[in-house]
């Protein structure tokens, strides 16, 4: 059996890539009980190396204040199957024919490029370089698909900076299907990055309706600033993991939450 200090180490890289459960996945692979891993995880939150969530965690620098921005392909994986699931939702539910959609190039808002085959014609712009090619994959020949340019993130494969911000100044859109890093009830819809962030509030001012989708590891995660309050979003589509408090309480402020199954 694994001493503690190892199996924490080996923890750290499970939490990146592990997807449902983690704490009873965890306990089944190290053959200890959940309180244990509790305490593990505890002991790595206490070194500021992970934020606890609602049944998880996620990597977390203290050092910076925000949590560890992971690269897009280890990122396109995590929680894999409610992000599809979520993606799977929005599309089918809130989109229509003819719309003029605006996608951030989040991983759970790129999954939607997926399910959108079955529309005949749709206006998408989008500043994420991935979601475009998937979009480019899926959609059908008479789609529209308008990038925005700017200065390319390494990290996320998203166009951000001043050229970006002032591309969306001259758009308009029906819907915005927006994600973030976390969501509180005190700070709202946050994110680590600052030039993301501000392409975000761009993307935010030229749509009528903001969709926000999100899977229940980003409850209770408060990141570096604010993208949005709570009382612009329109909708929130999350997974069925999400804690029922807190969407009580969304809900209680106005806010239609969707709550979808995981396969």
């Amino acid at each position: 059996m694994l001493r503690p200090v190892e199996r924490r180490q080996q923890i750290l890289r499970d939490i990146a890539e592990v997807d449902g459960s983690l704490i009873p996945k965890l306990s089944e692979k190290y053959a200890v009980s959940e309180m244990t891993i509790r305490r593990d995880l505890k002991a790595l939150e206490e070194k500021g190396l992970i934020k606890r969530t609602w049944g998880g965690a996620i990597l977390w620098s203290s050092a910076r204040s925000e949590p560890l921005v992971l690269n897009r392909e280890r990122r396109q994986r995590l929680h894999m199957r409610r992000k599809e699931a979520i993606a799977r939702h929005a599309a089918s539910h809130w989109v229509r024919d003819g719309d003029i959609l605006i996608m951030e190039g989040g991983t759970t808002v790129t999954a939607m490029a997926q399910f959108l085959q079955p529309y005949e014609e749709l206006t998408v712009v989008t500043n994420g370089l991935y979601t475009a090619d998937k979009l480019q994959r899926n959609l059908r020949s008479n789609a529209t698909i308008i990038c925005t340019g700017g200065i390319l993130g390494p990290e996320s494969s998203t166009f951000v900076g001043p050229m970006t911000e002032q591309f969306f100044r001259e758009f308009h859109g029906q819907r915005l299907f927006l994600s973030a890093t976390g969501l509180t009830l005190q700070a709202g819809i946050t994110d680590p990055k600052m030039l993301e962030t501000q392409v975000k509030r761009a993307m935010i001012e030229c749509a009528d309706e903001i969709i926000l989708l999100l899977d229940s590891t980003k409850f209770g995660v408060k990141s570096l600033m604010t993208v949005l309050d709570l009382d612009r979003v329109s909708r929130l589509i999350t997974d069925d993991r999400a804690p029922a408090e807190i969407v009580d309480q969304l809900c209680g402020r106005g806010i239609a939450v969707t709550v979808v199954k995981a396969a």
